[in-house]
């Protein structure tokens, strides 16, 4: 397993490479994609090749985990998307088409998986993966960090993973989070990754913007390919209200996601652009997606390893910086590379972090509960009978005995007397 701890120890002696030829693997070449529009991202990552091959994402399920939804956008149309109920959150799809801020984002992050190219003003996102089938959850609906929001949700977080999970999810990607959602993240959260990892299930979220009001509850869980962003030169984005680019040191990989296609944000359901980590995202989930089609026998961990190793345009040794992660994912070597050359272990573990490996691919054996010994009969009944069996023959016995008796002595008193 390539230990993420270990990695910072290894970042640190990799900075002063990263800073110029080391980049490479992060943001190569430096083409200029932005002459190409919103939908530039597709041919940055060249994906045209790859869906003409048959790579299109079908039979993979992602589960996205976001606001509202407007199922009726153009550029969702036969998409295969199922929105299954939850008692403590509020319908995604029941807004007006008019409430643009609260379907916005979830519908750019869905149109970036499985758009078809239109919206209500002609061109409109295009979708990564746009043959998997979407199960999506209104996790993140509402946001104030007391929860008094008429649209929050307040289902228990590893819910959603259990019932996507149950529901056959292969990748779950989540792009944004609430201060609510933080304050709830309680030990069933981690558990609840814990279970959909060692499920097979590929975790993808989307970190914060730095300067941001909300956090993410999986930017800081073990096991999670957490995505920042990246614009049409491949420079990482900035901080949303300063130039400082952005640096976590939870990033583990980089996508486009500045000046993407969206809708909603114009107040319309024309195409519009949008930027952010939660763009990012869900092009890496739907790139995921792309992988598990192409190579059905590799597992998640495999695919994760991959996906790590195969950024950049050429091979290089795993480096990785705050800014870009192990670099800037490549969609054509990710899915020319075979995953199965790698180890079967999550390359992305933190010790000290929740959940520990341990508790993903290890769990402790439940204790075996001991079936109740039923009571034995007591023998008494079945002795008192074969007494009683015993007496009646014993009885019969004597009866008989003395009915022979009675009949020997009146023969003798019917026979005479001889001279």
């Amino acid at each position: 397993m390539v230990d993420r701890a270990r990695r910072w120890i290894a970042a640190g002696a990799a900075l002063a490479a990263l800073a110029t030829a080391a980049v490479v693997p992060s943001a190569a070449a430096a083409q200029d994609f932005s002459s190409g529009g919103p939908n530039w991202y597709m041919d940055a990552m060249k994906l045209a090749p790859i869906h003409d091959a048959g790579i299109t994402g079908e039979g993979v399920t992602i589960a996205v985990f976001d606001g509202g939804l407007y199922l009726e956008s153009p550029t969702l149309q036969d998409a295969d998307i199922e929105v299954p109920d939850f008692d403590a959150c509020h319908d995604p799809l029941d807004y007006a088409p008019t409430q643009y801020e609260e379907l916005q984002h979830g519908t750019s992050v869905t149109s970036l998986i499985v758009g078809n190219g239109t919206s209500e003003g002609g061109e409109g996102p295009k979708g990564i993966a746009p043959d998997v089938d979407i199960l999506y959850y209104g996790a993140l609906q509402g946001g104030d960090s007391l929860g008094q929001s008429p649209y929050t949700c307040k289902a228990p977080f590893e819910d959603f993973l259990d019932d996507a999970v149950s529901r056959g999810a292969d990748i779950v990607t989540m792009s944004g989070g609430t201060n609510f959602l933080v304050e709830e993240l309680a030990e069933g959260a981690y558990e609840g990754v814990a279970r959909a990892l060692r499920a097979g299930v590929v975790i993808v979220t989307g970190l914060p913007n730095n300067d941001d009001v909300w956090a993410n509850e999986l930017d800081t869980a073990n096991g999670v390919i957490s995505v920042a962003s990246v614009d049409a030169t491949a420079a990482p984005a900035k901080k949303r209200h300063s130039e400082e680019e952005m640096a976590d040191p939870n990033t583990d990989v980089t996508a486009p996601g500045i000046g993407v296609a969206g809708v909603g944000f114009n107040d319309t359901w024309g195409m519009t652009t949008w930027q952010g980590n939660s763009a990012a995202a869900p092009l890496v989930a739907g790139l995921i997606a792309l992988g598990m089609q192409k190579w059905p026998d590799a597992t998640a961990a495999q695919l994760t390893q991959s996906l790590i190793h195969n950024t950049g345009s050429t091979p290089h040794e795993l480096e990785r910086s705050d800014r870009f992660g192990y670099g800037i994912v490549n969609a054509t070597r990710f899915i020319a590379e075979d995953p199965t050359q790698y180890p079967d272990e999550n390359p992305l573990f933190v010790e000290g972090r929740s959940p520990s490996f341990d508790a993903v691919y290890n769990p402790p054996s439940p204790t075996p509960t001991a079936e109740p010994v039923a009571p034995q009969e007591s023998r008494l009944p079945m002795v008192l009978v074969s007494l009683a069996i015993v007496a009646v023959l014993a009885l019969a016995a004597v009866a008989g005995v003395i009915i022979l008796i009675v009949i020997i002595v009146k023969r003798r008193r019917r026979v005479p007397d001889q001279d």
